[in-house]
């Protein structure tokens, strides 16, 4: 039960540049750091080795099956021991359940579902603000971004006014980019191409990083380089089988991404957070996927 507290190519030099903070001469020779984003906030959703692993546990913004996020929460800290680095989480969990945040980089959603007894997300819009990142201590701002649906136009014009406030707070942005749809599966916003193009759009209205759906193929590498920010894998729908999706974790990684971010896959899993230590044995190990399912089934047996 959560307890209330108070609030390296070209394309890696254009990550570089992208970055936190340039650095100019004025003409008297006095040197000036101008920032995009602040770096402190950064380094607690980016960790040193240049991955980042998130949980996602911002389910009851979206859906009404998440009964299981508030145990996920309650387990960050003993999550972060074993190698998570950062969690997105609505502005309530945010705010109720600090103590169990101190650990980790706090990354606030922004959006919502119009409709959250609709699991298939028919739509969002925006529930928090940059300045609300600001009063309860975010390192970061999420918002998904739905390119080429309907209700694209809108949510686009939100997420650049966000981008805005973002930068003015030196509040990094992470768009969760899904081309035409929430659910994208066997539809065109599941092709690598389409992603592509999701992505870069995301990062020209203001990304700092992107979160997208990744095939665990060769064929990701088109998205990874068809933008100048880091992009991070989302969780997927829920999978039973461990090996394999250790397996896609470890390709997506190989194709360039710069980490996950997952929801339902851990906060469903029966132990949580066996299942953070065996995927962060991959992502900041770099451990293959049968080693990694030894570490989990070592931890779920202690």
């Amino acid at each position: 039960m959560c307890i209330r507290d108070s609030a390296i190519t070209s394309r890696n030099t254009l990550q570089a540049m992208r970055g936190i903070h340039f650095h100019v001469t004025t003409k008297t020779g006095e040197s000036m750091s101008i920032h995009k984003i602040s770096q402190r906030r950064m380094d607690h959703i980016i960790a040193p080795d240049g991955r980042s692993f998130m949980l996602a546990a911002d389910a009851h913004n979206f859906s009404p099956h998440a009964g299981n996020v508030d145990r996920a929460v309650a387990a960050v800290p003993q999550m972060a021991q074993e190698g998570l680095d950062a969690v997105l989480v609505p502005h309530g969990i945010a705010a109720r359940c600090a103590s169990f945040l101190r650990d980790v980089g706090v990354v606030l959603r922004c959006d919502a579902s119009t409709n959250v007894f609709d699991p298939s997300v028919p739509s969002t819009h925006m529930v928090n603000s940059a300045l609300d990142g600001v009063r309860i201590g975010a390192d970061g701002l999420v918002v998904m971004s739905f390119m080429g649906a309907e209700h694209g136009p809108r949510t686009q014009a939100e997420i650049q006014k966000l981008s805005g406030e973002a930068s003015h707070f030196a509040m990094p942005l992470i768009v969760e980019s899904l081309p035409y749809s929430y659910a994208g599966v066997d539809d065109p916003g599941s092709r690598p191409e389409n992603v592509a193009v999701a992505a870069r759009f995301a990062e020209e209205v203001g990304a700092d990083m992107i979160k997208t759906r990744l095939t665990g193929t060769v064929e990701d590498s088109r998205i990874i380089h068809a933008v100048t920010v880091p992009v991070v894998a989302l969780g997927g729908p829920r999978t039973e089988d461990l090996s394999d999706y250790l397996t896609y974790l470890s390709r997506c990684l190989d194709a360039g991404a710069r980490g996950v971010a997952v929801g339902r896959n851990i906060v469903d899993d029966p132990d949580p957070t066996a299942k953070v230590a065996a995927m962060a044995a991959v992502i900041h190990g770099g451990v293959g996927g049968d080693a990694a399912m030894e570490i989990y089934q070592q931890k779920c047996r202690s």
